[in-house]
């Protein structure tokens, strides 16, 4: 598989259940069309910068979730939040609510820290 480049690491996983997740909500909500899918991009990008980082998420799929919850938080403006994307994608996914929220806590205070 080395030899044909075929990479199957967390990070194609994860693509893969982002891509989807996004699909799935942008069919369901009309405010998933304003979650910038370079922004997604981006915050996988920031958190696999360092490998560790991926070692605090339980699976490809709970990160994706999370990341979508974090991008839509960065991307979509205040008032357009009208949307409970987080029991959404609770339902969606059947992760727990508050495994949700601490990962996309998480997320976000990695993505916005300051080295001041």
């Amino acid at each position: 598989m080395q030899i044909l480049k075929f990479e199957i690491g967390t990070s194609n996983i994860t693509f893969i259940f982002l891509e989807e997740l996004l699909i799935q909500f942008k069919k369901v909500a009309k405010v998933g069309e304003l979650v910038n899918w370079e922004a997604c991009m981006d915050v996988m990008d920031l958190l696999y910068e360092k490998e560790e980082t991926s070692v605090f998420y339980s699976s490809p799929c709970s990160l994706a979730a999370s990341i979508l919850v974090a991008s839509y938080l960065i991307t979509v403006p205040v008032q357009e939040w009208e949307f409970p994307v987080v029991p959404w994608v609770q339902f969606v996914t059947s992760f727990k609510e508050e495994d949700i929220v601490q990962q996309v806590r998480d997320i976000l205070l990695h993505v916005l820290e300051t080295d001041c």
